[in-house]
């Protein structure tokens, strides 16, 4: 009884964060004209004092909604804090109004333009929440062309050509383009395209697709329209489809708008195949890892490791001990609660041995790997050969040894092995004719005269 209280209670979140909003921009427009306006001061204390009440309601109800509205708090949080620091902030210009002595040296402008501010910040973070991050950002993009140029970002499939047509790329374009104001809470035109049963069902006229008449169905004609047109979708202030993912749609509903036909069956030509699919395998592992601890990460960054993701969006790691040149073989314990986060590991002129190879062989994620200038020698190597995902090992200036150099061939994904050393000098030119592998660079470079 008391939950569904609560939840009733947060659902009232929409209502409430309106009132201080109101409250606080006729108080910036009376304090703007105080000048004209007499009662302006007792007015002022009156929109202030109620703002800050409103907005502590605001508060409670937001983080009531957030508990039981299924939000992450890393989608909240900084609309959260910018809605306490909105409802702080107005409640110190009511004291300052109501001459409270701790704040009598603040000029009231001042906590003016910081409540315009605020209230900006917290308006767009909000926003964001509801109506997506693109909500600002979207129109401007298409009034400038930038949106375009965007493109959908598809995963990887070895036999993309068996796949779907419509889970793997036509549905994914209408999440993107359509879902926005056609789905299970929102539905314009009665009209929901979050998946293929609501699609097949229609709108309040009726099936959007016609599979007697495949270029008669609406949806194919109204995406087809220019922009302009009134029903053109979607609509002109909304992300547009580009010229590729109309051609796909178009191809997808003139042969039978199938939801099981693979990609294949769909004859597709090589420019679209091109433009929706990655054929080429991504470099590090397709595999999903969850995030590493932050707790973790701060324990390993204090003995001077450095951690950076590979890219903003990924779980995924790269680490390097550059600035820990003492980092010896019992070190690497210390990346343990990451070692599936990591796909490049830089150990180089590091204290390291060939003992280390023993405990790399559980960083199953591990892609790169630098040596270089260490005394590995390459003695139990092989126990690497566990690392599927291993692909450049750097073995540069070090002690490596050629009776292990042909066990590296024997690694399942291995692209590269730089073995290159300066004591050589160059002089043992049978080494590198011995291992003539694509897989090996041996530094022995010649410009030709």
């Amino acid at each position: 009884m008391l939950d569904d209280f609560l939840i009733l209670l947060g659902r009232f979140h929409p209502l409430f964060v309106h009132l201080p909003i109101g409250f606080i921009i006729l108080g910036i427009l009376v304090e703007l004209n105080k000048k004209k306006l007499g009662w302006s001061n007792e007015a002022l204390k009156f929109i202030f004092f109620w703002a800050s009440v409103t907005g502590v309601f605001s508060i409670i109800t937001g983080f009531l909604q957030y508990q039981n509205g299924g939000y992450l708090w890393e989608t909240i949080q900084f609309h959260f804090i910018a809605g306490v620091l909105t409802t702080i902030l107005s409640f110190t210009f009511y004291l300052k109004l109501i001459e409270n002595s701790i704040f009598k040296l603040i000029p009231r402008k001042l906590f003016i333009i910081a409540n315009s501010v605020i209230l900006i910040i917290t308006g767009h973070l909000g926003g964001n929440i509801t109506h997506g991050e693109e909500h600002l950002i979207e129109p401007i993009n298409n009034l400038v062309g930038v949106g375009e140029k965007e493109t959908l970002t598809f995963n990887y499939y070895e036999d993309f050509k068996e796949k779907p047509l419509y889970s793997t790329v036509i549905q994914p374009i209408i999440d993107q383009k359509c879902v926005k104001c056609h789905n299970s809470k929102k539905s314009n035109g009665k009209l929901k395209m979050h998946n293929s049963k609501e699609l097949m069902k229609g709108g309040k006229n009726g099936s959007i697709i016609n599979y007697d008449t495949p270029e008669m169905s609406e949806m194919y004609i109204r995406i087809h329209l220019p922009k302009e047109e009134k029903k053109h979708m979607p609509p002109k202030s909304g992300k547009q489809l580009t010229r590729q993912e109309i051609s796909l749609i178009s191809k997808w509903i003139k042969n039978g708008s199938s939801f099981e036909k693979s990609v294949i069956d769909f004859k597709l030509e090589e420019n679209l195949i091109d433009y929706f699919f990655d054929t080429e395998k991504p470099f590090f592992p397709l595999i999903k890892v969850s995030a590493p601890d932050n707790e973790s990460i701060e324990k390993i960054r204090k003995n001077k490791i450095l951690i950076n993701p590979i890219n903003k969006n990924s779980n995924f790691l790269k680490v390097s001990i550059i600035n820990n040149l003492d980092f010896k073989n019992e070190d690497i314990s210390l990346l343990s609660d990451i070692a599936k986060n990591i796909v490049s590991l830089d150990l180089s002129n590091s204290m390291i041995t060939d003992s280390i190879f023993s405990k790399l062989k559980f960083f199953t994620n591990l892609t790169v790997l630098k040596l270089n200038n260490t005394t590995i020698t390459g003695e139990k190597i092989n126990q690497l050969i566990e690392l599927k995902n291993l692909k450049r090992i750097y073995l540069v200036n070090t002690n490596f040894k050629d009776e292990y150099i042909n066990i590296l061939a024997e690694f399942t994904n291995i692209q590269k092995v730089y073995l290159y050393n300066e004591k050589d000098n160059f002089l043992n030119l049978d080494r590198y004719s011995k291992f003539d592998n694509k897989i090996y660079e041996f530094g022995n470079y010649s410009l030709e005269n």
